[in-house]
């Protein structure tokens, strides 16, 4: 085990799979006390066992379970030292098949949810002293791609939370940095289910869908969550003291194109 985030208490919302639950182990690694967080607290329970990571029940779009959250963490650690704000949904269809219902659905988990977090754990995070926010956002945030209008949306409001947060905390001189990582091609269980979206519109072919997107990056390979997750333990620790207001981007050169 490291020690890079020994003595920190980290929340990681969206723990129970993909880019969440590495960045759970990765952060828990590194010393940090880590609560996994998840629509579906039993989900975590393979992390937990893992790791040692606290398991907590927690809908992104509920401003009561936040509130929740925020009381649990101050009785049961005494703060909060670093939020990871990952929880988030895909939605793979062209703008006309997108109802109303579906915009909303989204928004209240990629883009409600960092608000709710943000504000409920402000008064923990800036308690701590030396406080960091990472808000998972997406490639899609800074470029626009066909059939997913919602979801790209959603993540370039991410990326200007983001940096609005950092002003603003730094602005009231409040000791919280914020920002946000742009992942690229993860191999999660949400590219999976676009990967297939795609493979139905014909945007890739079916006989090798994954090769088809590794060829799409310079690197020419797909990446793991474990890449997203030692950039968030990098922006948490205190190597980043100096960062705020930035998107770190890991995406194997895709957007360098």
């Amino acid at each position: 085990m490291g020690d890079r985030l020994a003595g920190k208490v980290a929340l990681v919302t969206g723990a129970a799979q993909g880019i969440g639950a590495d960045i759970a182990r990765a952060m828990r690694a590194e010393g940090a006390r880590v609560i996994a967080a998840d629509i579906n607290a039993a989900g975590c329970e393979a992390l937990v066992a893992e790791t040692g990571a606290e398991a907590l029940a927690l809908d992104v779009t509920s401003e009561a379970d936040w509130e929740k959250a925020a009381r649990h963490i101050a009785a049961a650690h005494g703060g909060l030292s670093i939020l990871v704000n990952n929880a988030g949904v895909e939605l793979v269809r062209p703008m006309t098949e997108h109802s109303l219902a579906d915009w909303r659905a989204l928004m209240a988990v990629n883009v409600d949810g960092l608000f709710l977090g943000c504000r409920a754990m402000q008064p923990l995070l800036a308690a701590s002293g030396a406080a960091s926010v990472v808000n998972i956002s997406s490639i899609a945030g800074l470029v626009g791609y066909p059939d997913q209008l919602a979801y790209n949306t959603s993540k370039g409001a991410v990326r200007h939370m983001s940096k609005s947060l950092a002003i603003e905390w730094a602005a009231h001189g409040l000791p919280i940095r914020c920002n946000s990582i742009h992942p690229g091609c993860i191999r999660t269980p949400m590219l999976e289910m676009a990967v297939e979206g795609w493979v139905r519109e014909g945007s890739i072919p079916a006989d090798d869908p994954w090769g088809a997107v590794a060829s799409l990056c310079p690197l020419n390979a797909v990446g793991s969550p474990g890449d997203i997750a030692m950039g968030a333990v990098y922006l948490a620790s205190d190597e980043a003291r100096f960062v705020t207001g930035i998107e770190l981007v890991i995406d194997g050169g895709w957007v360098a194109r």
